[in-house]
């Protein structure tokens, strides 16, 4: 299974012309990840559909999620948050180099299982407009535009939005999160009935959360979560 996932990367990621590999900066036929980066990714194989926890057997639901399930209705990400992927996402976050989310995107949409139902958008976590002006973009809604393309699934923008320049999550407790994330989201009146909210890394799951609920309440009957890695499974 993960080795026929890496021969789905490489193979769909190929286009004509040279490249620089995104990890060991080698030239590559391949855009942004090279045939040997690619089969030496830490990609996820067999693991739950809710939570990302490996998996052994047919099970999809792992034992701690079906005692206490998240609120989402299924989550899509393509590893743990570690290396060689962490480098990337830094890069894509703190030193104002959105290239890596191109290749995030194409994976996200590569790996897509064919089992599930597609949402019928795709809605990035909203910055506040000050740190989306200081960053220079949204990483999410960058992640998006590759899906799009590749899965046909529009991208809303607008839909969500954060009313206040919340601190940044990162280094706070789960307390300080959820306090951090009190009434920071809106958001405008739809028809939509399955989503999918779209985030760089889920850490302890709050921001993410925050927006299921609200969506939920809005009319929403499914939501997903679709994000690059998952850093925390458990304490939360």
């Amino acid at each position: 299974m993960l080795t026929t996932l890496r021969r789905v990367i490489a193979t769909h990621l190929h286009i004509a012309g040279y490249g620089i590999c995104l990890f060991c900066r080698q030239p590559t036929t391949q855009p942004l990840l090279c045939h040997y980066c690619a089969e030496e990714l830490p990609l996820l194989d067999h693991h739950c559909r809710l939570c990302g926890t490996p998996l052994a057997g047919d099970n999809d639901i792992c034992g701690h999620c079906l005692l206490q399930p998240p609120e989402w209705d299924f989550l899509h990400i393509l590893a743990d948050f570690e290396f060689p992927l962490t480098g990337l996402i830094h890069q894509l976050k703190y030193q104002h180099k959105p290239l890596p989310a191109a290749l995030f995107g194409k994976m996200l949409a590569e790996l897509y299982p064919a089992e599930e139902p597609k949402p019928e958008v795709i809605l990035p976590v909203p910055l506040h407009w000050q740190r989306q002006w200081s960053r220079g973009y949204n990483q999410a809604q960058e992640i998006a535009r590759p899906i799009t393309q590749q899965l046909n699934i529009p991208c809303n923008n607008r839909l969500l939005a954060r009313t206040r320049a919340t601190k940044v999550q990162a280094g706070l407790s789960r307390e300080l999160r959820q306090t951090n994330l009190n009434n920071a989201f809106i958001i405008k009146p739809h028809s939509y009935r399955h989503v999918a909210v779209l985030d760089d890394v889920v850490t302890t799951g709050v921001t993410v959360t925050t927006l299921v609920r609200l969506l939920k309440a809005s009319g929403c009957q499914r939501v997903d979560v679709w994000a690059i890695c998952r850093t925390q499974l458990r304490g939360e």
